[in-house]
């Protein structure tokens, strides 16, 4: 049996439910820290299908590598031909979710903010909020209307979104479903939050265990937390009325999944 460690009857940290979950095996830190521990592994719940770090980064794990380092230096964020490549996709993947002329966009954990970016370069009459913990590049990017630093709980601007994103943020998140319900409050009736994040090593399933995981270039410990999935955001996201509009998770050949959540 693939599967000679589990945890037994247990409640899943993803879904809350009860169920048999599988230790995957250990995975390393693959950031220098310092964190409360560099011994986490990967623990799949058969009931959900999500992948998550155990244990979860705490609050100054967080801090340490979010708000006391630098993130956007690499050449992965600066380089022409990448951003480049990055607008035309996101050009792309937003263009049928856009807001009406004059609309409200809010990007969660913008960083660099290039779906605001490409929001502007469509249509210029769109309002773009973004927020992010960090305000490393909070004055690099003027296509943004309003940079907000601090977390989404403390933006104080209250007129609901027509668009939402989080792209590449979500498997950031310990709780990832507060931040579904926090986002849903700030959406109009019909609006939408658009998703992408990394999903699984190419070819992975559930009876591979730890194969391919420390090989995947999206195992970022411990700032990944979820590798999520379908069956999840079924479950959670009706709760908060957010509905499963759209989803492919066949991005980069499996290693990465696109979604839109709409706002009844």
């Amino acid at each position: 049996m693939l599967f000679d460690s589990l945890f037994g009857n247990d409640h899943c940290r993803a879904c809350g439910r009860r169920t048999r979950l599988r230790d995957l095996g250990r995975v390393d830190a693959t950031h220098p820290g310092p964190f409360h521990t560099r011994d986490f592994k990967l623990i799949l719940c058969p009931r959900c299908e999500v992948v998550y770090l155990d244990p979860a980064p705490t609050p100054d794990d967080l801090r340490t590598l979010y708000e006391n380092s630098v993130q956007f230096a690499d050449p992965h964020y600066t380089d022409d031909d990448r951003i480049a490549r990055m607008l035309e996709y996101y050009t792309g993947a937003i263009r049928n979710l856009l807001p009406p002329h004059g609309g409200r966009a809010l990007e969660i954990g913008a960083g660099y903010a290039w779906v605001s970016r490409a929001a502007k370069q469509i249509d210029p009459s769109i309002v773009t909020v973004a927020q992010d913990v960090s305000g490393e590049v909070a004055e690099k990017c003027p296509w943004v209307d309003r940079y907000h630093v601090g977390p989404l709980s403390s933006l104080t601007d209250r007129e609901p979104f027509h668009l939402a994103s989080m792209t590449h943020v979500i498997e950031h998140l310990v709780d990832p479903e507060a931040m579904l319900a926090a986002v849903a409050e700030r959406l109009v009736p019909g609006g939408k939050l658009f998703v992408t994040a990394p999903y699984r090593p190419i070819g992975w399933h559930a009876d591979a265990g730890l194969t391919g995981w420390r090989e995947y270039s999206y195992l970022h410990v411990p700032a990944h937390v979820s590798y999520l999935s379908r069956a999840w955001f079924d479950r959670v996201g009706p709760k908060h009325g957010l509905h499963v509009q759209h989803w492919d998770a066949g991005h980069e050949d499996g290693q990465a999944f696109e979604l839109v959540l709409l706002r009844r």
